[in-house]
């Protein structure tokens, strides 16, 4: 019974980490996205107000392109977490009853791993528009 604890606590203490990244990200994500939506509203302030109405719209629709893409990264960074969850409670009961298949277990965490990587090319690509955004600002870009 000790071998199976032991088993255990080690896929346990594993999921943990993973969780524990998963989290990290999502406050990353979650500071990108505050900041985005922040300048959102000041950008839309500014074009109300201001001659430059031009410049403001394209650094405007910019804006608007990253939180749109920070919304799927999260919605990616979601299903990796919903997937690490149900491979760690079907890893845990695959201990306790030889009902669940490894395979199955495997594309759990295939799932996950796929779905945290394109949250991360998500998150790349908000950097990108990011950049964009600046350049518009700062007027290197027409």
């Amino acid at each position: 019974m000790l071998s199976r604890l032991d088993g255990i606590v080690e896929l346990v203490t594993s999921s943990l980490v993973l969780f524990s990244s998963i989290g990290i990200f999502v406050l990353t994500l979650n500071a990108r996205y505050t900041h985005a939506i922040g300048r959102l509203r000041d950008i839309y302030e500014e074009l109300k107000t201001s001659s430059t109405a031009e410049k403001l719209e394209k650094e405007l629709n910019s804006m608007v392109y990253r939180c749109q893409v920070l919304k799927w990264s999260f919605a990616l960074l979601l299903c990796s977490a919903i997937s690490s969850g149900v491979f760690m409670l079907g890893s845990i009961s695959s201990r306790f009853t030889d009902q669940i298949s490894t395979e199955v277990l495997v594309v759990f965490v295939v799932l996950s791993v796929l779905f945290i990587f394109s949250s991360m090319v998500c998150l790349f690509i908000d950097v990108l528009a990011s950049l964009r955004a600046t350049m518009i600002h700062i007027e290197r870009v027409k």
